[in-house]
Order: C-alpha cells, then structure tokens, then sequence
C-alpha cells in the first residue's frame, strides 16, 4: 500500500514538473488548467508548481519510510488530515454550488474518490486509533461550517441610504442602473469604482458638471443597481454589455470613460471592443493589467473560502478597515464614507459580486489589446497605492499608444476621493 500511495505522489510530482515547462495540458492555457483543477484561478508559474512537486516527491519520501520514522508519521498525519478537509470540500462541490461545469464532473469523478482513497490509505499506516479520529474529525468540522457561511448564510441586507438628489435609474434588460447625473454638454461617464459606490465621484461629478453631462453609474454589483437577471456573470462579457446598455438606454452614442480600480479595466474593456463609442479614457489606477492581485483579493478565487470572505467581509469594522487601506489621507475616512461603502456591500448581487469579478475578470485580454487602444488616455496613479502597484503606471504608459501619465505624490488608491483636490483639475483640463 505504501508503495501504491507513494507512486500517487510520485505522478503528481512529475506532472507539476510538467507543468513547469510551459505547457498546460490538458487544459488550452493556464486559465482553463487553473479553472478544470481548482476550480479557481492560480498561476501555474514554475516559482509555483516546482516548489509544489518537491513538496510530493518529500511526501512520497515520508510515506515509504513512515513505519520507521516519527517525523514521516507526522507528515502522513498531517497529510491525512488535508485530504479529509479535501475529501469533506469535494462532497460539498458535488451538489454542484460554486462550481464550473469542467471542476464540476473533474470533482465528481477524480479528485473526491482520490482524495478519500488515499485519506483511507494514509490513516491505515497511523497506529493510534483516536489520532485518525482527530485527523478525519476537525478538517471535516472546519469545512462544514465554512460551506454552510459560503452556501446558505446571507448578510443581512442594511437599509437603503436616502437618494441623492442627483440619482436616477434606468431599466435595462440586465439590471436597474442606479447613476447620478449632473449637468450638460458633451457626454463623460464615470464608473463606480469596485466595490465602492457611484457617490465616490461626487467631487468630479460637481466640477465637471460646468462644462459637461456626467453620469457616475453603478454597474451590476456596484452601488445601488439591482439586477434583474440571476444568470448575469461577472467577468469582463457581461460588465461591458451592462454598460452598453446603459448607454444605449441614455441615448448616448459617444462619450468620454473614466473608472477607478477594476471599473477602469471595465470601461479599458468597453472601449477596445467598441472604440466609435468612446472618444477619451481616463484611468483612474486601473485594472487591466495580467498581475496577481494583492493576497486579500487572490484568495476570493478559490471556491468555498472565496465565498465565506466575501459574506464575513460584509461587517462594518472590517469595511473601514479595508477602506482605510485605500487611503493616504486618513482624515478623510469619515463615519459617512464608510457607511457608504458598507450598507451597499451587504446586497446580496454586490457581496457575489466580490468573488464572481475576481474569477471571472480575465485581464489578459485587456492587457493583449493595450497596444491597439487609439483613444487618447490619461492614467492617473497615487503613489501610495497598497491595492496596484504603482510601477504599472509605467507599463501603461509603454502599453498604450495614446496615453499621457501621472503619478500623483502622497495619494493612495481612492483617488477620486482621497485626492480629488488635484484629480478633478487634471480630468477637467484633459476633457476640455
């Protein structure tokens, strides 16, 4: 049996040695391998999966000497007790919750019948009879109760904020769209930051409004728009068909697109697939670029825990401990700024949205297409940004062949609202 269970390890090994060449089968690339074997996204970069076949060569190692050794009981122990957190996560995908259809039957038919087999295998080379208890017992009780949080718990929905005086709606046949409109002459429309609500711009909502029409609108899973449609993804398709529609709604044939953070990447998105409906850009440190994001948000990708994150992270403190992150100026973080960010991010679509965007954006397409983008493109970028590096100021302005840059000192990543003294001058000059 060890033998047997130490081969299993042993193929592992050589198929993340495999993987480190480049190639991605069975898979077409690196995202499809990703989705079919963790059902969430993960690099497949040699720094990853070589360190994860040593790992399996060592387990292999522990397993073939474990009846002589105390350390190797103790990793077969150990590894016993992740294969029933997995075995317990796998009987869970079986109904099908948070599931890709690809990760769906790969679960059903390989890795939850591996994974038992071999818990089963490790746990019969263990001595003490209570330990296996244990090591089925507590992964199985943590996974439990993280699968209730990620499949039945909801947030409580808070109240509803009062209207601004500048909000409107408008129906769509993917959601009602929330913006706030300001106003006349020629179109810009603003982006709600991610997760952050339209009102994030309500200091260039007011200065541009001089000059210009401005609509600030809150996508699906943003603000204070309701979808009306269940089967809505979120990925860059059905953001960029949402905003379509809301442009189409508004009789808006042409306009100037700004956005912050991933709603930068969102408008970047529309206007390289409709470039005749988007005459300037301006990115406010944009998504877009294919880079990791910073651990916090990484992890939402992986089923289970990227949901449970999302329904515990609906809590106020945890809110304005996020929110202060974004800021450089913490005075500006005020009981009211927070209050707007949270009673919206405890509605049901805007908490899926958390981890459904961070799956679904596949920022590689925007990045490949940065080259043939011909609008004229202002990119801001603070130098404080914890959320994106600002070394991607850079590579945008190398990237984009029409795109004027600035870093703007002492500044962090809400930039519409943490710097907006000298954010809406330069968006008010650029647009003029």
């Amino acid at each position: 049996m060890r033998r047997i269970v130490a081969g299993v390890h042993g193929v592992l090994a050589g198929l993340h040695v495999w993987w480190a060449t480049g190639t991605t089968w069975p898979a077409a690339d690196e995202r499809s391998l990703s989705m079919a074997v963790l059902g969430g996204q993960a690099s497949f970069a040699p720094r990853v999966v070589l360190p994860l076949a040593l790992l399996h060569v060592l387990l292999a190692v522990a397993i073939l000497t474990s009846e002589r050794w105390k350390l190797s009981r103790l990793v077969v122990g150990v590894l016993a007790a992740g294969l029933a957190a997995r075995a317990a996560a796998g009987l869970v995908w079986i109904t099908g919750v948070g599931t890709t259809p690809a990760f769906y039957w790969l679960n059903l038919l390989v890795y939850t019948p591996i994974c038992i087999a071999l818990c089963v295998a490790d746990l019969k080379m263990l001595r003490v009879r209570r330990l296996k208890a244990a090591l089925v017992a507590g992964p199985v009780a943590v996974v439990t109760v993280l699968a209730l949080i990620a499949y039945v718990y909801q947030p409580a929905e808070r109240p509803h904020p009062a209207a601004s005086v500048d909000s409107r709606y408008v129906d769509t046949p993917l959601a009602r769209i929330h913006y706030l409109q300001r106003g006349t002459g020629s179109p810009v429309v603003l982006l709600s930051p991610g997760a952050a609500p339209a009102s994030a711009w309500n200091a260039e909502l007011a200065d541009l409004a001089r000059d210009h029409a401005v609509y600030a609108v809150d996508l699906p899973g943003q603000g204070e728009t309701r979808l009306h449609d269940e089967r809505f993804t979120f990925d860059l398709n059905g953001m960029t068909t949402a905003l379509g529609q809301f442009l189409d709604a508004l009789h808006l044939p042409r306009v100037a697109l700004g956005g912050n953070s991933w709603s930068g990447g969102w408008g970047l998105a529309y206007a390289q697939r409709h470039p005749d409906r988007v005459s300037k850009l301006v990115l406010l440190a944009p998504s877009g670029l294919d880079e990791p994001d910073v651990w916090s948000w990484e992890i939402l990708k992986q089923p289970l825990v990227g949901e449970a994150l999302a329904k515990l992270a609906a809590n106020r403190s945890m809110v304005e401990s996020a929110v202060r992150g974004l800021f450089a100026h913490q005075e500006l973080v005020t009981p009211q700024l927070v209050d707007s960010m949270w009673i919206p991010g405890t509605y049901r679509d805007n908490v899926r949205s958390m981890y459904a965007l961070e799956r679904g954006l596949d920022w590689s397409v925007t990045e490949k297409a940065l080259p043939s983008t011909g609008q004229p493109t202002l990119v801001l970028w603070g130098d404080r940004d914890t959320v994106l590096p600002v070394a991607q100021a850079a590579r945008f302005g190398k990237l984009l062949p029409n795109a004027t840059v600035r870093v703007l000192p002492d500044c962090g990543h809400a930039l519409t609202v943490d710097c907006a003294d000298r954010v809406t001058p330069l968006l008010s000059a650029y647009l003029k």
